[in-house]
């Protein structure tokens, strides 16, 4: 089946019944084919797509494999010290050839038939290539040059590197839009960067509810009793959402203020008859919400979401990349960086290993999140032909706002998301 044709079946199996998609099926959500779709249209079509911190790679021959929808990637720093990207599949017979997360190498060699690539991605030696006393090698017409690995564009902004397989796709600087700009730039550029470790979370879910998630403030004071009962984020907050102009990257992101204090009166009456507001509640040790913000600018949380699959994170104190790595429709599996910096006092270092146990598979918070979605995953399978609904916030237009109860930023990733995938009406 032609690919027009079978989109066009995947579209009868399918509603959209708004054009400002407060209603998104749940089929997408669970259908091999979409899923499938997304694979060629949204990962390997016009997008940016996060592959690692450039502090990951510092040396020549450094590298790390990362994920791009499910096509495994290398990205390696070669001697002049510019990165590249490539399919970690050998042109010869498809094998993968690197098989470890990440390392150093001067070339890369494909384990099978020794193949060898330079850090570029250039074919540079076939044994036997002309045979063995006159006889067998390669036909005349071989040339090595018609046989490189299958790169990527590759830009970087704040360290963070991206790749794109699409030639089509706008600068990096104009796909991010102005405010993930400002924010990279405020999280990563002031001073220098270093993982302090990683996390790596299975998700039994599909991996667009995790788009959802984090676009998602509403959620935040309501799921997480931790995050409202020790001030990290509340509804009572100064704070909003901002996109960029095709609303598929979205800032979200929440303030100190000075009539935070007084707001518990205000909070009492947002939770009144729900068990998610307790001010008597405490910890046994407090340092874990007592450590300092690095930065006097007021900002307890920032969420970054860069359509598909990345979020620049900052929770009170940690500082995290999150990349997505799509397992099929319904499972996704979360990888998490944490960052620290070189300048970071000793006890600077320390605050940023405690408040890393807000995020991560068994943090303080966003253990939940996992939950959540598997919940939503398991329930949403049994509603085929219905839709979600997406309207707190209001409906209609989809807009930057100043407050956190809203669910239009999720508009804003659907928006773009029925774009790329072809979807019509």
């Amino acid at each position: 089946m032609d690919k027009s044709k079978n989109m066009k079946n995947l579209k009868d199996k399918v509603e959209w019944p708004t054009s400002d998609f407060s209603r998104v099926p749940y089929e997408i959500f669970f259908d091999q084919d979409f899923y499938e779709l997304e694979m060629e249209k949204i990962f390997q079509g016009p997008t940016w797509n996060y592959l690692a911190h450039s502090c990951e790679i510092p040396n020549e021959g450094d590298f790390v494999t990362n994920w791009i929808g499910d096509v495994n990637i290398i990205v390696n720093r070669t001697a002049n010290g510019d990165i590249h990207a490539f399919k970690n599949s050998c042109s010869h017979r498809g094998t993968r050839i690197v098989d470890e997360i990440r390392g150093n190498s001067t070339r890369h060699v494909c384990p099978y038939h020794l193949w060898t690539f330079n850090l570029e991605g250039n074919l540079a030696s076939v044994p036997l290539e002309k045979g063995l006393k006159g006889k067998g090698g390669m036909p005349p017409c071989f040339e090595k040059e018609n046989h490189n690995l299958r790169k990527l564009r590759v830009e970087t902004i704040g360290g963070m590197i991206f790749a794109t397989f699409s030639e089509e796709t706008e600068p990096l600087l104009d796909y991010l839009g102005p405010h993930c700009q400002s924010q990279i730039s405020r999280l990563l550029d002031q001073r220098t960067p270093k993982v302090t470790g990683y996390m790596r979370q299975m998700i039994e879910g599909n991996w667009k509810l995790y788009n959802e998630n984090v676009r998602d403030p509403y959620h935040a004071s309501l799921l997480h009793l931790f995050q409202v009962s020790f001030g990290i984020q509340q509804p009572t907050m100064k704070g909003g959402i901002k996109m960029d102009k095709d609303t598929k990257n979205t800032w979200n992101h929440s303030i100190l203020s000075d009539d935070d204090n007084t707001s518990s009166v205000d909070l009492a009456a947002a939770y009144e008859g729900t068990d998610k507001y307790d001010p008597n509640i405490k910890l046994a040790d407090p340092a874990i919400a007592n450590v300092p913000l690095d930065l006097d600018d007021g900002y307890k949380t920032t969420l970054l979401s860069m359509f598909p699959t990345s979020v620049l994170a900052q929770v009170d104190n940690t500082y995290a990349i999150r990349h997505l790595r799509p397992k099929g429709p319904g499972k996704v599996e979360l990888n998490i960086t944490y960052l620290g910096f070189e300048e970071d006092t000793e006890e600077q270092a320390f605050g940023k290993k405690l408040t890393a146990n807000f995020i991560g598979p068994s943090g303080y918070i966003s253990m939940e999140d996992g939950e959540a979605l598997r919940l939503e995953q398991d329930g949403l399978k049994m509603r085929a032909g219905d839709h979600s609904v997406l309207e707190m916030g209001g409906i209609g237009e989809i807009a930057d706002t100043d407050y956190l109860s809203q669910e239009i930023s999720i508009r804003g990733f659907w928006s773009h998301y029925h774009k790329l995938m072809g979807f019509e009406g």
